[in-house]
């Protein structure tokens, strides 16, 4: 609460002095949590990593907590990976993917000047890339980067320059990037939002390339060194508690599919001889149904309800039946004549 005026103490103001009362201002109730990390494991390039990681967790009471903590990672890393994954800088040896240049020679405004070529050495290297602007760099590495991929030496516009001019000009910002957060820890969002413009145009191109010339494509790849992979939709919504829930369920599964192949295993160890040992039983028993079925035909017979040497089956109502028929035609004669009238 700020003091009344006139209780302040008059104080003597001479000159251009002048008093200035203001409150004190507080900080926040609550800390500032920053999600984003610092990524330094090249293995979590891989769109999959933190998938693979969720199932190798053990399934004991501290699983679910354990997703969480991955879960965090996985957030935490998002940033990190979308900027710097496709280029393999997450672990580099200080070039961030760009060839080496030979700083000693003109800058490309002044390559094809004769006069440098029998001019003192200072000349040259006031004229060199060395002493040159971060521009200069930068062209000669995109110079450098096109002329590893294009068609010919005047290719400046397909799909392979392109790539490749992006390309440079994604890993020199980058540097750029780290080299300002090295004095400050603020994260210039003037050239990451640019960086990230610039990963979206390159992806398209790649994806181009990859749908007219699959060839060209690896080529393009393997030479500047570029990790591309085909986005595929989310398989769930991209919260934490969805995220734990469709990596439970995953689990699950995988665990009953490994559960029901050791069953197998062990179904398959010794199996030949099981069956083997059913094939027998079951002839055994076909045996043993023969000799009951002889001795009850032959005890039939003996009793007078079957006759012996019977060829085929005895059809028991068809017999009656033909009888029956028989009889009736004796017994009332069809008279043909009194049919025919």
């Amino acid at each position: 609460m700020l003091p009344s005026l006139s209780k302040v103490p008059a104080l003597a103001v001479t000159g251009s002095r002048a008093l200035h009362v203001s409150a004190s201002t507080h900080r926040g109730r609550y800390n500032f949590y920053n999600k984003h990390k610092k990524v330094t494991d090249p293995r979590r390039a891989d769109p999959d990593y933190f998938e693979k990681q969720a199932a190798k967790l053990p399934l004991d009471k501290n699983y679910l907590d354990a997703l969480v903590l991955l879960w965090s990672e996985k957030v935490g890393s998002e940033r990190e990976l979308m900027m710097k994954a496709s280029d393999k800088l997450i672990q580099h040896d200080g070039n961030y993917g760009l060839p080496e240049l030979d700083k000693s020679k003109p800058r490309l405004a002044y390559e094809k000047v004769d006069a440098l070529t029998d001019a003192p050495e200072a000349v040259k290297k006031v004229f060199s890339i060395d002493y040159g602007e971060r521009r200069d760099l930068t062209d000669a590495w995109k110079r450098e980067l096109v002329e590893s991929v294009n068609k010919h030496q005047f290719d400046h516009n397909s799909l392979q320059a392109k790539i490749a001019w992006a390309t440079a000009l994604i890993r020199h910002w980058t540097m750029l990037v780290d080299h300002l957060q090295s004095k400050n820890p603020k994260k210039p969002v003037w050239l990451t939002h640019r960086i990230f413009l610039m990963l979206g145009y390159r992806r398209k191109q790649l994806r181009l390339l990859r749908e007219q010339d699959t060839a060209e494509f690896e080529r393009v790849l393997d030479v500047l060194q570029i990790a591309y992979s085909v986005p595929k939709p989310p398989e769930h919504i991209k919260t934490r508690k969805a995220w734990s829930e469709h990596q439970l369920r995953q689990r699950v599964e995988a665990e009953k599919e490994r559960r029901l192949e050791e069953l197998h295993e062990k179904l398959k160890i010794g199996r030949d001889e099981e069956v083997a040992k059913l094939d027998k039983h079951v002839s055994d028993l076909k045996s043993e149904l023969s000799r009951i079925d002889d001795r009850l035909n032959a005890i039939a017979i003996a009793e007078g309800t079957q006759v012996a040497g019977v060829k085929g089956e005895y059809q028991v109502k068809l017999v009656e039946e033909l009888s029956e028929t028989v009889i009736h035609s004796i017994l009332w004669p069809r008279d043909t004549k009194r049919a025919t009238a």
